[in-house]
């Protein structure tokens, strides 16, 4: 079967790790169809390089530009997608910014639509002019014949807006051999893996070690990600003599490194789609401190983790120290088991078969 995936993320050569995921999923059902990619992509984020780099890619690649706040991009975008849509045999479109160029327009072929965007489980965190768009918008998720939402969290807030047949397909983690950890009295290894932006709440996390340090704890942090809040919280850091390193963005391998070799996995987010870092640690076998409000209530258990609701220092320095005291029970191998078979690639492959299959049967309605 011929099956465009159509997404407003994908790497490029300028943001490799950009929309890793969804490439991700495109390279796991090209085992079983031929696949290609039409990135709709804001141009400033293209370079001459994208052109080679997509000529070495075992995968098509169309990049289409299509920026951000351009009204009229949606459309051009079309002129482009439409002979594609019509040399496939099915459309996966990936993230509610892929809908746009549909509006109004008939697609004709089973369509999936796979939702990871934030901003439909939080529009009340857009300013009143984007909420007023998001509402004229958010009736684009009636049109798939199934849409699927990688967590129960984000599939509730799609069925605000739809009532045609939904799925959860979570994303892929790849499966890791969970590493023995050393336990010392003289330190505590927190470890994180997200961006420095302000819904992952890195200033939050500097003050639980301040918190910790100040009890008597004596607690680090290695931070692995990058993004806009880096100097702002680097000057914090540095004010306080914090015992928090920025390690900026890491590749799988230190990412890996990092994770093994930290104890607890902290992450005091404020919300989550899914939050692929956290099920990453657990893999690893370490136990996350993770912000309660999310995807990520579909996994954490009283045998992998802790959920936080109160967003304050002394709250996630309570939940460390717990998780701590108890690291007898939190064995690498019994944490990573706790996930093991979930977000495998063989899983997500036959949820994926399952979407298009009943795409494919609710198209051929009457």
């Amino acid at each position: 079967m011929r099956i465009l995936f159509i997404t407003p993320w994908y790497p490029t050569v300028s943001q490799p790790v950009a929309g890793v995921f969804v490439e991700r999923d495109a390279r796991l059902m090209s085992a079983d169809h031929e696949v290609e990619v039409a990135h709709l992509v804001d141009p400033a984020l293209l370079g001459d390089e994208d052109a080679g780099a997509d000529a070495r890619s075992d995968l098509r690649v169309h990049r289409i530009p299509m920026g951000r706040i351009d009204p009229l991009a949606p459309l051009r975008a079309w002129r482009k997608l439409r002979p594609l849509i019509e040399g496939a045999d099915l459309v996966h479109s990936h993230a509610f910014q892929a809908l746009l160029p549909f509006a109004w327009r008939p697609v004709r072929r089973p369509w999936v639509h796979s939702e990871h965007w934030s901003g439909v489980a939080h529009p009340e965190s857009f300013t009143a002019q984007h909420r007023l768009v998001f509402a004229l918008t958010s009736r684009l998720l009636r049109r798939p014949d199934m849409v699927t939402a990688v967590s129960t969290y984000l599939l509730d807030r799609v069925r605000d807006h739809r009532d045609g047949p939904t799925m959860i397909v979570p994303s892929v983690v790849p499966a890791v051999q969970p590493t023995p950890v050393q336990h010392s009295a003289d330190a505590l290894r927190l470890v994180t893996v997200a961006n420095l932006v302000e819904g992952k709440d890195p200033m939050l996390a500097v003050d639980t070690v301040d918190e910790l340090r100040r009890r008597g704890v004596p607690a680090s942090l290695r931070w692995a990600g990058d993004g806009p809040l880096r100097a702002t919280v680097q000057e914090r850091i540095d004010d306080r003599g914090s015992a928090v390193t920025l390690l900026g963005a890491l590749d799988r391998a230190g990412v890996a490194a990092e994770l093994d070799a930290g104890e607890i996995f902290l992450l005091p987010t404020r919300s989550e789609t899914l939050c692929l870092s956290a099920i990453e640690a657990i893999s690893h076998g370490r136990p996350v401190v993770i912000g309660a409000r999310g995807g990520q209530r579909d996994y954490i258990t009283a045998d992998n983790g802790v959920l936080v609701t109160d967003r304050t220092p002394q709250a996630y320095a309570d939940a460390v120290l717990g998780v701590a005291a108890e690291f007898s029970r939190h064995d690498p191998e019994g944490v990573a088991a706790t996930v093991r078979g979930r977000f495998t690639p063989d899983r997500v492959r036959e949820l994926y078969q399952s979407a298009y299959t009943a795409a494919i049967a609710h198209a051929e309605r009457p």
